[in-house]
This record gives structure tokens, C-alpha cells and sequence, in this order.
């Protein structure tokens, strides 16, 4: 298996939440987390690259996708655990499903969404967690791509024989559960970001929490309406909100799925290195007795809007 070459630097280099880490091996260059249409497009069909396609709905994937990709979406990920939806299933299962879908040892997987959306950092998240090395999202997803004029085919592709395992052990620390976040929220020192539209936001909460709708980590119109919003243009909205390098964060949702792309973003996009996301979400908190909430009578902070 040959290693991708020319890969973008997968960090943002700015002070605020990165710190230089002396100079990279050419040899092992860093995985980016996002690559895009033209990117893949120079290697499809190559074998260094393996395509999931995340989008929800088998019947999207029928319908036309990126010749030689998978469907994987969040739900095949997903399941109630004690009363609460949406909890992601143990690492070790999820590893288990992406080998038996076939994806090689080394191999560097894609996932695409229908646009840089959740279901594709959802997914990501998830391969990245269970160990596997090398895992980019797709920069404005299926959309992006049909819209360059990229290849798209029928033909379901056939799912290799199970690759052995990953390279790397799965983080388990990345997700936190109900009990740590309690703690948490009371340290002083964690940012609980919540990417909630700013009406759900001000209905309930988790107390402190801050509130930057998910969206407005995404272009909103345009031509690259879907994509993601360069790294550096997102920054000071995050630092606005307490968020930088030197605070752990912990991003949640209502089950999960929607903090997936937030937590992507602030962890390999930028680089933030203690960064967690809450799985239970507002769901398992609002269900469990005890729990204190805040409520707010408006929307409580202008960066809930899309920009």
C-alpha cells in the first residue's frame, strides 16, 4: 500500500491553538482532515484510497455515488444504550464494521457526506476513534463533487475480504459520558459548547454553556456553499467563546450526531488537544433526574447564526 503524497497539513498553525511541533518527517506526512473533490479524484482508483460514503438513506447511494465507495451512515454506528438514542456503538464494534467492509491496513479512508456535513463527520469521528489512521472528510461532499463534473456510477461496489486491524489503539478518552461530564461542568475551566440551533440553545441547557450553531462552520451560499469555512476564518469566532488550546472542551448536541462536526472541526481541523464529545448529549441530560439546566428567554449569543 503506497502512502498518499503532497497531503495538506492537517493543523492549524496558529498560536492560539496549535504550538509548533518541529518539523515533520517527509516520509510520514500528517493526515489531513479534510481533503478536497480534486484531491480524491487524482487518486480513485489508485488503491491508496478508500471511499465511504456516509449520506443517510441507502437509497442516495443507490441512486449514484463515487465509483469504488462503501455506504456507511451514522445509524449502521448508532444505538440506544439505557434509554438514550444515539449512542455510539464501542469502538472496537465500529472497528470491527469498517473491517469487514474490507478497508485495507493503511489505507486512507474518505467519507462523504452530502455535503461537509454531519452524517460525514460523524462517521469520521468514529473511524478516527476506533484506530484507524488515516481518515479525511471530503470538502463539500457529494454535492461538491457531482457539481465538478467528478465521476459517479451504480455499480455497488464489492466488499473485500476483513483487513486485519488497525494500527492504533482506540481513544475511548474522547468520549465522555454523563457522569464525567458533571465534573467537568463545575471545574472552572472546561468550555461546554453547545451547537444547537440558538432557539434550542435558549430553551435548555447545560449550565455555562456556550452556544455556536454548527453550521457556521460551513460556507453558506455560493459557489462553495456546503464546504467547510477555512480554518483561520473560524478561529477568533471559537476564541470569542473561551475556546483555545489552553481549556479542555467539551461539545455536545441532543444525541450526539449534530456536536460531531464541531468536535471534528476543533480537534483536527485546529488542532485543539483536549477536546471531547458529550455522545448522551442533551437527550441523556434532560432525561436524567437531578441535572441542573439554564433556560434563556432569547436566543443568548449571535454566533448560534449561520454566517
Amino acid at each position: 500500500m503506497r502512502t498518499p503524497r503532497r497531503l495538506a497539513p492537517a493543523l492549524l498553525t496558529a498560536g492560539l491553538f496549535v504550538t509548533a511541533a518541529g518539523p515533520a518527517r517527509a516520509a510520514e506526512p500528517a493526515t489531513p482532515a479534510v481533503v478536497s473533490p480534486e484531491w480524491l479524484a487524482a487518486r480513485l482508483g489508485s488503491g491508496d484510497v478508500f471511499v465511504v460514503d456516509a449520506r443517510t438513506g441507502l437509497r442516495a447511494y443507490l441512486a449514484s455515488h463515487v465509483p469504488g465507495a462503501l455506504p456507511l451512515e451514522p445509524s449502521n454506528l448508532r444505538s440506544t444504550e439505557g434509554g438514550v438514542p444515539g449512542a455510539m456503538h464501542p469502538l472496537t464494534t465500529v472497528r470491527m464494521l469498517a473491517r469487514r467492509m474490507g478497508v485495507p491496513p493503511g489505507a486512507h479512508v474518505v467519507v462523504l457526506g452530502e455535503e461537509s456535513d454531519v452524517d460525514a463527520t460523524y462517521v469520521a469521528t468514529a473511524l478516527r476513534l476506533s484506530g484507524l489512521p488515516k481518515v479525511s472528510v471530503l470538502d463539500g461532499g457529494f454535492k461538491r463533487w457531482t457539481k465538478e463534473g467528478r465521476p459517479v456510477t451504480v455499480e455497488r461496489s464489492l466488499v473485500a475480504a476483513p483487513a486485519a486491524g488497525p494500527s492504533t489503539a482506540p481513544d475511548r478518552t474522547a468520549i465522555v459520558r454523563l457522569d464525567e461530564v458533571r465534573k467537568l461542568a463545575g471545574d472552572g475551566r472546561t468550555v461546554l459548547l453547545d451547537v444547537r440551533p440558538a432557539d434550542q440553545f435558549a430553551a435548555g441547557r447545560l449550565p455555562g454553556a456556550v452556544n455556536r450553531f454548527w453550521k457556521a462552520d460551513l460556507v453558506a451560499e455560493g459557489d462553495g456553499a456546503g464546504s467547510f469555512r477555512p480554518a483561520a476564518d473560524v478561529v477568533a469566532e471559537y476564541a470569542a467563546l473561551g475556546i483555545s488550546k489552553d481549556r479542555p472542551v467539551v461539545v455536545y448536541c441532543n444525541t450526539g450526531h449534530q456536536a460531531s462536526e464541531a468536535f471534528y472541526t476543533l480537534r483536527w481541523r485546529l488542532g485543539l488537544p483536549d477536546v471531547r464529545l458529550y455522545a448522551g448529549s442533551w437527550v441523556e441530560w434532560s432525561m436524567t433526574p437531578g441535572t441542573p439546566r439554564e433556560t434563556s428567554p432569547a436566543p443568548a449569543s449571535p454566533t448560534a447564526k449561520a454566517p
